[in-house]
């Protein structure tokens, strides 16, 4: 009986002993995927990191022309001399990024406006340049 007993007592030990082993295999697995992944985000984030930067920048641009933009008569000198060194900056940029084929620059609409006037009548272009933009953002780490 006493045998009978120590026996079962080596089969609980090895069925444990089993079951520990499986559970810390499939633990290994489940931490190697996570790492994996891990892995994976950093590359394209280090990869990315840069052109996240610049569309945020662009962005911002964007955001700040449509802040400046005032009616086209109400603008004085100055305020069109400070708006059209943005406006040339940020078509540039629109351009690098339709080069990088990143956008298409030539269907927005802002790539045919050619002065701060023009913008002012057009200013859902920087909207659309702006949506865009952020589209392509949200891409980057998907």
């Amino acid at each position: 009986m006493l045998s009978m007993c120590i026996s079962m007592i080596e089969n609980i030990s090895i069925i444990l002993t089993t079951v520990a082993t499986i559970a810390a295999a499939i633990a290994a697995w489940f931490s190697f995927q996570v790492s994996k992944r891990s892995l994976a985000f950093q590359k394209n984030y280090a990869k990315s990191q840069q052109l996240f930067g610049e569309l945020s920048r662009t962005i911002y641009e964007i955001e700040t022309l449509q802040l400046l933009i005032p009616k086209p008569l109400d603008m004085s000198d100055d305020q069109h001399n400070s708006i059209e060194p943005l406006l040339t900056e940020l078509k540039s940029e629109l351009e690098r990024f339709g080069i990088r084929n990143l956008i298409d620059y030539k269907s927005l609409k802002i790539s045919s406006v050619e002065s701060v006037f023009e913008l002012a009548r057009e200013f859902d272009s920087l909207g659309e340049a702006l949506n865009v933009l952020e589209n392509e953002k949200s891409n980057i780490f998907k």
